[in-house]
Protein backbone atom coordinates (compact mmCIF):
# COMPACT_ATOMS: atom_id res chain seq x y z
CA UNK A 1 0.00 0.00 0.00
CA UNK A 2 1.74 3.56 -0.92
CA UNK A 3 1.45 6.45 1.26
CA UNK A 4 -0.96 8.26 -0.32
CA UNK A 5 -3.92 5.29 0.14
CA UNK A 6 -3.16 5.03 3.36
CA UNK A 7 -3.34 8.87 3.84
CA UNK A 8 -6.57 8.96 2.63
CA UNK A 9 -7.86 5.81 4.81
CA UNK A 10 -6.69 7.61 7.72
CA UNK A 11 -8.75 10.51 7.09
CA UNK A 12 -11.77 9.05 6.19
CA UNK A 13 -11.23 7.03 9.35
CA UNK A 14 -10.83 10.21 10.95
CA UNK A 15 -14.20 11.93 9.75
CA UNK A 16 -15.98 9.18 10.33
CA UNK A 17 -14.65 9.07 14.28
CA UNK A 18 -15.55 12.88 14.42
CA UNK A 19 -18.79 12.10 13.22
CA UNK A 20 -19.05 9.64 15.90
CA UNK A 21 -17.93 11.39 18.79
CA UNK A 22 -20.29 14.83 17.66
CA UNK A 23 -23.28 12.27 17.79
CA UNK A 24 -22.50 10.66 21.19
CA UNK A 25 -21.79 14.40 22.76
CA UNK A 26 -25.19 15.07 21.29
CA UNK A 27 -26.82 12.56 22.64
CA UNK A 28 -25.40 12.51 26.28
CA UNK A 29 -25.90 16.30 26.25
CA UNK A 30 -29.88 15.59 25.31
CA UNK A 31 -29.97 12.54 27.79
CA UNK A 32 -28.83 14.14 31.22
CA UNK A 33 -31.38 17.05 31.60
CA UNK A 34 -34.05 14.19 31.09
CA UNK A 35 -32.70 11.66 33.34
CA UNK A 36 -32.01 14.40 35.38
CA UNK A 37 -35.46 16.22 35.48
CA UNK A 38 -37.26 12.16 36.07
CA UNK A 39 -36.17 12.16 39.11
CA UNK A 40 -36.17 15.66 40.47
CA UNK A 41 -40.26 15.42 40.78
CA UNK A 42 -41.80 18.82 42.13
CA UNK A 43 -41.59 19.49 45.58
CA UNK A 44 -45.46 20.67 46.88
CA UNK A 45 -46.63 22.30 50.00
CA UNK A 46 -48.66 20.56 51.95
CA UNK A 47 -49.45 21.36 55.94
CA UNK A 48 -47.73 18.88 58.71
CA UNK A 49 -50.84 17.87 61.27
CA UNK A 50 -49.18 15.65 63.72
CA UNK A 51 -45.66 14.04 64.42
CA UNK A 52 -44.95 11.89 66.99
CA UNK A 53 -41.71 9.65 68.13
CA UNK A 54 -41.79 6.77 69.17
CA UNK A 55 -38.95 4.83 71.16
CA UNK A 56 -37.32 1.57 69.33
CA UNK A 57 -35.50 0.36 71.85
CA UNK A 58 -32.46 0.64 69.50
CA UNK A 59 -28.87 0.28 71.13
CA UNK A 60 -26.06 2.45 71.98
CA UNK A 61 -25.18 3.15 68.58
CA UNK A 62 -28.37 2.80 66.92
CA UNK A 63 -31.51 5.22 66.44
CA UNK A 64 -33.48 5.78 69.49
CA UNK A 65 -36.87 7.15 67.88
CA UNK A 66 -39.19 6.31 64.87
CA UNK A 67 -41.39 8.90 63.73
CA UNK A 68 -45.02 9.05 62.67
CA UNK A 69 -46.16 12.29 60.37
CA UNK A 70 -49.72 13.23 59.39
CA UNK A 71 -49.41 15.39 56.19
CA UNK A 72 -52.83 17.02 54.55
CA UNK A 73 -52.13 17.72 50.64
CA UNK A 74 -55.17 19.25 49.05
CA UNK A 75 -57.66 16.61 50.04
CA UNK A 76 -55.73 14.06 51.39
CA UNK A 77 -54.15 12.59 54.26
CA UNK A 78 -50.81 10.82 54.52
CA UNK A 79 -49.91 8.83 57.42
CA UNK A 80 -46.13 8.31 56.98
CA UNK A 81 -43.33 6.26 58.98
CA UNK A 82 -39.93 7.65 59.23
CA UNK A 83 -37.03 5.75 60.36
CA UNK A 84 -34.03 7.07 61.38
CA UNK A 85 -30.96 4.57 61.04
CA UNK A 86 -28.79 6.11 64.07
CA UNK A 87 -28.33 8.26 66.74
CA UNK A 88 -26.67 11.17 64.32
CA UNK A 89 -29.11 10.88 61.81
CA UNK A 90 -32.00 13.53 61.49
CA UNK A 91 -34.74 13.73 63.17
CA UNK A 92 -37.87 15.57 62.85
CA UNK A 93 -37.96 17.53 66.21
CA UNK A 94 -37.74 21.17 64.26
CA UNK A 95 -40.80 20.63 62.36
CA UNK A 96 -44.14 22.48 63.90
CA UNK A 97 -47.62 21.47 63.55
CA UNK A 98 -49.75 23.07 61.91
CA UNK A 99 -46.73 24.68 59.53
CA UNK A 100 -46.08 24.17 55.94
CA UNK A 101 -43.98 21.57 54.61
CA UNK A 102 -42.84 20.49 51.46
CA UNK A 103 -43.29 17.12 49.97
CA UNK A 104 -43.00 14.72 47.06
CA UNK A 105 -44.76 11.66 46.61
CA UNK A 106 -43.06 8.83 44.51
CA UNK A 107 -44.50 5.19 44.86
CA UNK A 108 -45.18 4.23 48.56
CA UNK A 109 -42.70 6.93 49.51
CA UNK A 110 -42.99 10.91 50.65
CA UNK A 111 -40.51 13.02 50.89
CA UNK A 112 -40.28 16.04 52.67
CA UNK A 113 -38.03 19.20 53.53
CA UNK A 114 -36.06 18.79 56.52
CA UNK A 115 -35.06 23.05 56.96
CA UNK A 116 -31.99 21.32 57.30
CA UNK A 117 -28.35 22.26 55.26
CA UNK A 118 -27.42 19.24 53.28
CA UNK A 119 -26.76 15.83 53.11
CA UNK A 120 -29.81 15.88 55.40
CA UNK A 121 -31.91 18.54 53.15
CA UNK A 122 -34.82 16.08 53.08
CA UNK A 123 -35.78 12.77 54.41
CA UNK A 124 -37.36 9.74 53.18
CA UNK A 125 -40.58 8.32 55.20
CA UNK A 126 -42.79 4.95 54.04
CA UNK A 127 -46.46 6.14 53.46
CA UNK A 128 -48.39 3.66 55.33
CA UNK A 129 -51.61 4.77 55.07
CA UNK A 130 -53.36 7.79 52.29
CA UNK A 131 -57.01 9.03 53.42
CA UNK A 132 -59.22 11.16 51.02
CA UNK A 133 -60.85 13.73 53.35
CA UNK A 134 -64.34 14.92 52.71
CA UNK A 135 -66.34 17.65 54.23
CA UNK A 136 -67.42 15.59 57.02
CA UNK A 137 -64.09 14.21 58.21
CA UNK A 138 -60.78 15.29 59.43
CA UNK A 139 -56.98 14.71 59.01
CA UNK A 140 -55.84 11.09 59.97
CA UNK A 141 -53.51 11.92 62.93
CA UNK A 142 -51.12 9.31 64.25
CA UNK A 143 -53.24 8.80 67.53
CA UNK A 144 -55.06 6.78 64.75
CA UNK A 145 -53.18 2.66 65.11
CA UNK A 146 -50.84 2.20 62.63
CA UNK A 147 -48.74 -1.49 62.17
CA UNK A 148 -45.79 -0.83 60.02
CA UNK A 149 -44.07 -3.95 59.01
CA UNK A 150 -40.02 -4.25 59.70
Amino acid sequence: MDNDLLSRRLDKLEYQLSHWRVLAVLLLVLAVPTVHARDKAPYQTAKLIDVRAYPTGGGAARAQYSFCLAIQLQDISYIVHYQTLSRGSYQPTNLVVGDPIEIKIKDDNLYFKTGKKSPDDDAKADITRRERITPDSKSATCAMPVAVDH
